[in-house]
C-alpha cells in the first residue's frame, strides 16, 4: 500500500515542493516497507491543484510518475517478497532460544 507520510509546501501559493511517502506490505506477521522523498520544482500552472484540494491518491500519482512505472513495479515486487520472507521466517524459525527444562 502506498501512503503519503508528509508534504512540504510553499506558504505563498501551496505548491508542494517535497513529498515523503512509503510503499508498505503487511503480510501478517511479516512486514516490509521502502521510504521515498520526492522533490518537485516548478511554478503554479494551468493544471495546478490547490493545496487544500489535494488527496492522497493525487499525491501518490505524482510520486509514482516521478519514480516511473518500472521503478514502481520493482519496489512493489521487492517489498512484497521481503514481507513474505519475513512472514516465513517468523512462522518457521530456523533457530530458537530457551532451555528445554523450562
Amino acid at each position: 500500500m502506498w501512503k503519503v507520510l508528509n508534504m512540504i509546501h510553499k506558504t505563498s501559493d501551496g505548491f508542494v515542493v517535497e513529498v515523503t511517502s512509503a510503499y508498505e506490505k503487511q503480510d501478517n506477521p511479516g512486514y516490509a516497507s521502502e521510504l521515498f522523498v520526492n522533490e518537485f520544482t516548478g511554478t503554479v500552472g494551468p493544471e495546478f491543484i490547490p493545496y487544500e484540494d489535494l488527496t492522497q491518491e493525487i499525491v501518490i500519482g505524482w510520486v509514482k510518475d516521478s519514480l516511473g512505472a518500472d521503478k514502481v513495479a520493482e519496489v512493489e515486487t521487492e517489498v512484497n517478497t521481503l514481507a513474505a520472507a519475513k512472514k516465513s521466517e517468523i512462522e518457521n524459525p530456523i533457530v530458537e532460544d530457551g532451555l528445554p527444562w523450562e
